[in-house]
């Protein structure tokens, strides 16, 4: 398993097309089927790679946090809640709050520094162990160049169901 970011986000990017054709195969695939199999391979890939040395979703992505979740943060920051939606965050959605920058604020040296605090959505992430994978697919293709799990599932998942992209001409 290569672990080398830049190797997998060209790879991610030079396989764009054959992904995006794959996720429609997969979306008529037994989602049943497709989410026993994502799921020991996430397994698989969570035991072989860790995720603290990589961070690259930190680097990326902007988590939607909620009320309580930042209200633990500054309870564990000793700030007021004001003042944390004045400095992190960019807006407010449905979804919760999102943070201003790409990268995170809380991320430092690499590793996060409110680790036991992070919400739900860096906890999870890369959300391969849910449920309704078929539903997600193509949240998991906006981030394969990003994670590399996500990335390599996607290929072990074209080995397990034969698939062959479609040539075009």
């Amino acid at each position: 398993m290569k672990k080398d970011l830049c190797e997998i986000e060209r790879m991610a990017h030079l396989k764009e097309e054959e992904n995006q054709s794959f996720m429609i195969f997969l979306k008529g695939c037994d989602h049943f089927k497709v989410d026993k199999i994502v799921h020991k391979l996430n397994e698989k890939y969570l035991s072989l790679y860790d995720c603290t040395k990589c961070g690259n979703c930190c680097k990326q992505l902007a988590p939607s946090l909620s009320q309580e979740e930042i209200l633990e943060i500054t309870d564990f920051l000793n700030i007021t809640y004001e003042d944390f939606i004045e400095k992190f965050v960019n807006r407010e959605t449905t979804n919760g709050f999102i943070l201003k920058n790409q990268e995170c604020p809380f991320l430092n040296k690499n590793k996060c520094s409110i680790y036991e605090y992070r919400p739900e959505a860096c906890r999870s992430f890369p959300h391969l162990h849910k449920d309704n994978i078929n539903h997600r697919l193509l949240s998991l293709l906006d981030n394969i160049h990003i994670c590399p799990i996500i990335y390599y599932i996607f290929e072990d998942l074209k080995e397990i169901f034969k698939y062959t992209p479609e040539k075009t001409t």
